[in-house]
């Protein structure tokens, strides 16, 4: 059975990403915002997913809202919020159609969830709204895989030996032409007695953009300045940096 990313996966997508240590995703994210000395009460979560980020942020005191371009995976975030008595709003909403009707301090996106965006054009439309949708004095932090963690197939891995419940490989190819990696998931589930009960892939599609690229696109977006680090630190990426992060702002 095969279907589009983050459909499937939805359910188990936890589970898969079980060992992101998302505490420390958390704390390097307002290591940025202290760095720029950035007053924030209310973030929105661009590509939200299970809420795993979101949920960490809200018990924070931050007023979030998240927003995925997945159903299914809006409602397990939404199903988690619940359980967990988080008040935080949450919509199916594309990145590039972008329209809530109101402004943040802070926007972010992150576990490479822009390289989704496929279209140029549309990654800049998706820049334009989040600059729209941000108060003055506010800010867009983000991170991307890079050309260098996507050709050299950094994708490809499998966890076939392990217990875990959720088996998975993947395997991925990368187009130097289109600048497009292809990604083949296969997954499969276990019951609690070990027996394989489910089967599924889909596949997954990341653009890689340039650097220099995205701070173009930022500038055409309406942004005063922008800077990127290589991942969780406070240098310049390199040439084998394979994520990067950046730091956006409307002031």
């Amino acid at each position: 059975m095969t279907d589009a990313a983050f459909t499937l996966i939805a359910p188990y997508y936890d589970e898969l990403m079980h060992n992101v240590p998302y505490d420390f995703w958390v704390r390097y994210l307002l290591k940025l915002v202290d760095r720029y000395r950035l007053r924030v009460q209310s973030i929105l979560d661009l590509a939200c997913g299970t809420g795993n980020v979101a949920i960490r942020l809200a018990r924070l005191g931050y007023e979030v809202w998240g927003i995925d371009i997945s159903a299914p995976m809006v409602a397990e975030a939404k199903r988690k919020a619940q359980a967990e008595g988080v008040g935080i709003h949450y919509e199916v909403q594309d990145a590039a159609q972008l329209q809530l009707g109101r402004r943040f301090d802070l926007v972010i996106s992150l576990f490479d969830s822009l390289n989704y965006i496929l279209s140029p054009e549309h990654l800049q439309e998706a820049f334009r709204r989040v600059y729209a949708h941000l108060e003055p004095g506010g800010a867009f932090i983000f991170d991307v895989n890079t050309e260098y963690a996507l050709r050299e197939g950094l994708f490809d891995q499998d966890n076939l030996t392990s217990r875990r419940r959720l088996l998975y490989r993947w395997k991925s190819r990368y187009d130097e032409e289109t600048r497009l990696c292809t990604v083949d998931m296969e997954f499969w589930l276990r019951d609690e007695k070990g027996d394989l009960v489910h089967h599924f892939t889909e596949v997954h599609r990341q653009r890689a953009y340039s650097l220099d690229e995205l701070k173009l696109m930022l500038m055409r977006a309406g942004f005063d300045h922008s800077r990127a680090f290589h991942a969780y630190t406070l240098r310049s990426p390199n040439a084998t940096t394979d994520r990067a992060f950046f730091v956006a702002t409307r002031w």
